[in-house]
């Protein structure tokens, strides 16, 4: 490992122990520097921390046992197409087990960060249920107050930003390009292969579904959009700028 990369880490390091000092989650864990790769050139931003991976484990989309979650197996098919993988590029250590590289070897490992991390907690429904909370506005505009994602995407410098979620889409939108979006998410990723691309310090970004198991919308695109031809054109324009920087 270079000096750089090592500088890198250590500069994340303290952005995480921040945010873990801010969240106070009694129940999150340090985040694991061995998953992550301070050098990719492919950024996925979540929308919030899930309850049961990364707050449990200290790895994104891997739980307590060091199982990749549903909606890891989702991103990790779609990061797939450009060579990248949402598994760690060692084997990992986590409270509960270990969580294996093999599944992405010969693919890189994405830096996966979150709008809003920490976990927003539960919420009732009607039904006498819980269901996950979504981050409200005021956690959102403290967590982008503090600068946490500006700042890891500063130390990262990557080549593409992958959006997750409205959430993630308008936050990003609004808060870094300065321009609230005037086209609804689904509307965007309906026209993925043909938009032209916003970018943000030299990296384009990359407006995408979420990729929950619980989302009808997502599996409804993508069961429809992987073999399409638009589809592939999108994937192929997302690796020319992972590649060289240029899409067009």
């Amino acid at each position: 490992m270079g000096d750089r990369t090592n500088r890198r880490l250590q500069a994340l390091k303290e952005i995480y122990d921040e945010q873990r000092a801010w969240a106070h989650d009694k129940k999150a864990v340090s985040r694991n520097l061995a998953a992550v790769n301070a050098n990719a050139r492919l950024a996925v931003i979540g929308e919030a921390v899930g309850p049961r991976t990364l707050r449990l484990s200290g790895v994104s989309y891997f739980d307590y046992e060091g199982n990749i979650g549903r909606s890891g197996k989702f991103l990790d098919a779609i990061l797939g197409s450009w060579g990248y993988t949402v598994y760690p590029p060692c084997d990992v250590r986590v409270p509960g087990g270990t969580v294996l590289c093999r599944p992405g070897q010969g693919r890189k490992t994405a830096y996966c960060s979150d709008l809003c991390p920490v976990f927003p907690g539960y919420q009732p429904t009607k039904s006498g249920k819980t269901r996950i909370r979504r981050p409200t506005p005021q956690l959102i505009n403290s967590a982008l107050d503090r600068s946490f994602l500006a700042r890891e995407l500063n130390i990262i410098k990557p080549r593409v930003i992958l959006l997750l979620g409205k959430h993630a889409y308008a936050s990003v939108y609004g808060h870094f390009l300065k321009d609230r979006p005037t086209e609804s998410l689904s509307t965007v990723v309906r026209e993925i292969d043909s938009i032209t691309f916003r970018r943000y310090n030299g990296a384009i970004v990359v407006p995408m579904l979420h990729p929950s198991p619980a989302s009808p919308a997502f599996l409804q695109w993508i069961k429809a959009s992987q073999s399409s031809a638009p589809y592939k054109r999108f994937v192929q324009r997302v690796t020319s700028y992972l590649q060289t920087g240029t899409g067009e």
